[in-house]
């Protein structure tokens, strides 16, 4: 694994870290979703390493498969398209910290597509939060997403693909009561206690919710720093997750704190409605907590 830093741009002691995978092939990493990651960390003032992960693709031994379509050739080519792909993310990246006066630290990582979804698990263990830019209908990022969700052990910001509105001033809560949610809120408690709004958003048709439940949020929160104000919303016939969204974009929301959720079977995690929402077509910023 090799590492390069841009001089001048050293970690900060006591700063928030961030791990940001980033993903060279087949399709790399949204540039819109860069941006608004590099203004959140900004925001927070956190110090940054981006680990550029360059695709490793296993020899295939076939003389037929190399007299019909040439393999080895299809390999290679991968592979360099792989590693300029990390060239120019690598350039990128830098621009940006530039832009934002944020420290960074880039690594490149050489690895199989099936061996990323655990190698950022892993390192998301020893950093305080992890940034996700997952594009939408991209299998290996949204199994890097998941992994790193249900693996990491704490919280994970996950970015739009696409432009959208990236702040702290707003914050809205997606809350029904459970533990993953709980979870969410604690981990978020500095953010929201530096917001200048905070809104609760329960969805009173997916699942009962107490009312006594919402109210003991908004006394934890205003003991924390954080006054809120609550605001019941139904989903009709839409998905969970993208009334969740839209109700915190109505309320000029610039993040959605919410539980990410999961059931295992066996070795595999399914997940909850809300959750596959999120991961698979954010519409703002999102912070998961399992």
């Amino acid at each position: 694994m090799s590492v390069t830093t841009e001089p001048g741009h050293g970690r900060r002691q006591g700063a928030p870290s961030i791990l940001l995978p980033v993903c060279s092939w087949p399709d790399p990493t949204p540039a819109a979703g860069l941006l608004r990651a590099f203004d959140i960390a900004a925001s927070l003032g956190a110090t940054m390493t981006a680990v550029i992960h360059e695709v490793d693709i296993p020899s295939v031994n076939s003389f037929i498969g190399d007299a019909l379509i040439n393999v080895s050739r299809l390999i290679t080519s991968a592979e360099q398209h792989s590693a300029a792909s990390a060239d120019r993310l690598g350039a990128q990246l830098h621009a940006l910290a530039d832009r934002f006066h944020s420290p960074l630290q880039v690594r490149r990582w050489r690895g199989r597509l099936d061996d990323a979804p655990a190698h950022f698990a892993l390192a998301s263990r020893t950093v305080d939060h992890t940034f996700l830019v997952p594009l939408p209908g991209n299998a290996s990022q949204q199994a890097i997403a998941e992994a790193v969700l249900f693996g990491s052990g704490g919280p994970v910001w996950v970015f739009p693909a696409a432009e959208t509105s990236a702040h702290l001033r707003t914050v809205a809560i997606a809350w029904d009561g459970g533990r993953a949610a709980a979870r969410a809120v604690r981990d978020a408690l500095p953010i929201l206690a530096e917001a200048d709004d905070v809104t609760i958003l329960s969805v009173s048709d997916d699942k009962p919710i107490e009312g006594a439940s919402v109210e003991a949020l908004r006394h934890y929160l205003k003991a924390h720093g954080a006054p809120a104000v609550s605001v019941s919303i139904t989903r009709g016939d839409e998905p969970v997750g993208d009334t969740l969204q839209a109700a915190a974009l109505a309320c000029g929301a610039g993040l959605l704190v919410m539980g990410g959720y999961g059931h295992s079977r066996l070795r595999e995690f399914a997940l909850g409605g809300a959750t596959r929402s999120v991961l698979g077509r954010a519409a703002l910023p999102i912070f998961l907590s399992h």
